[in-house]
C-alpha cells in the first residue's frame, strides 16, 4: 500500500494494488455524524499499463472533492442555514410550525452543528435510516420506559417498556424537501457549492388507493340528488367524470349524502 501526498505529515490517501491487478483509490473523509463510522472516497481503476498514472489523476480528484467539501464558501453550520431557509420560506403558519417541529426533533439534533458544506448524502442517508428506526431516536437500552407524562407521576399500566417506532414516510418526505429546498437556496445564495440532498432518495410515495362509492351508496345519492334537479346535474356531472366529492358553495349544506372516501 503507498501512501500519496503527506501534507502536515498526514497521509491524505492510498493507491493499494488489487489480486486482479486493479489499483483502488481510497481516500479519509472523516466520521459519519450519525454512526460515527469512519468514511472514505473510494474508486477502482482498471488495471493496465497507464493505471498508475491513472490512479494518481483520481487521487488527486478524490483529494480535490475531500477539500471542497472541508472547506465551503461559509462557515455556516446547517443550523444556520435552515434558520435563514426557514425565515424565506413562503408557506401558511401551520405547515411552517410543522417543518420547524420535524426539523427541532429530527434533524437539528444530529447535524445542526455540522458546517453546512460539510454534511453528504451518506450523513444524510444514515439519517433517513435512524428516522426509519425509532422516532424518538432512543439509544437501544432496553431498560427505557414511555411514560404516559412527562410530570412527576405514580406509573401504572400506562407507562410501557419502550418499543422503536419509525417515524412516518410521509414526515421523512417532509423533512427531505426542506432539506433540499434550504440546500437549494444556499447554493443560491453561495453559502454551499452543491446541495447533497439530491442524491439522496425519500422514501417513496403510496400508491393510490381511490375508494369510489359502492353501488348502494351510488344509488342512495342519485336517488337524493333527482329532488332538486339543479343539484342533481352537478352530482351526474360529478359522478361522470370520476370527480370524489364537491366543494363548491351551492353543493354545502343541501344533503348529508355526498360522495366521500371511507
Amino acid at each position: 500500500m503507498t501512501a500519496a501526498g503527506r501534507p502536515r505529515g498526514r497521509p491524505r490517501g492510498t493507491i493499494e494494488e488489487l489480486p486482479s491487478g486493479a489499483l483502488r483509490v481510497s481516500v479519509y473523509v472523516g466520521k459519519d455524524p450519525i454512526s460515527g463510522r469512519r468514511h472514505y472516497l473510494r474508486e477502482i481503476v482498471p488495471a493496465g499499463a497507464g493505471a498508475k498514472k491513472e490512479a494518481e489523476k483520481v487521487l488527486r480528484r478524490l483529494n480535490h472533492d475531500v477539500d471542497e467539501q472541508r472547506t465551503p464558501r461559509t462557515s455556516a453550520t446547517l443550523d444556520q442555514l435552515l434558520d435563514r431557509y426557514l425565515e424565506t420560506l413562503d408557506v401558511g403558519a401551520t405547515t411552517h410550525r410543522a417543518y420547524t417541529r420535524y426539523l427541532e426533533l429530527h434533524v437539528r439534533p444530529f447535524l445542526g452543528r455540522t458546517k453546512a458544506g460539510a454534511v453528504g448524502a451518506e450523513a444524510l442517508d444514515s439519517l433517513y435510516a435512524e428516522l426509519r428506526r425509532c422516532r424518538d431516536h432512543c439509544s437501544g437500552s432496553a431498560r427505557r420506559v414511555d411514560h404516559r407524562t412527562p410530570r412527576d407521576h405514580e406509573c401504572d399500566d400506562r407507562c410501557s417498556p419502550h418499543r422503536c417506532r419509525p417515524l412516518a414516510p410521509a414526515t421523512i418526505r417532509h423533512i427531505h424537501f426542506v432539506l433540499n429546498g434550504a440546500y437549494s437556496r444556499g447554493v443560491r445564495w453561495r453559502w454551499v457549492s452543491v446541495n447533497p440532498v439530491e442524491f439522496v432518495s425519500p422514501p417513496a410515495k403510496p400508491p393510490p388507493d381511490p375508494q369510489p362509492p359502492s353501488a348502494a351508496e351510488a344509488a342512495r345519492l342519485l336517488n337524493e340528488a333527482w329532488r332538486d334537479l339543479d343539484w342533481g346535474a352537478l352530482v351526474w356531472l360529478f359522478m361522470t367524470t370520476g370527480a370524489r366529492g364537491a366543494s363548491c358553495a351551492h353543493c354545502a349544506g343541501r344533503t348529508s349524502i355526498g360522495i366521500r372516501g371511507r
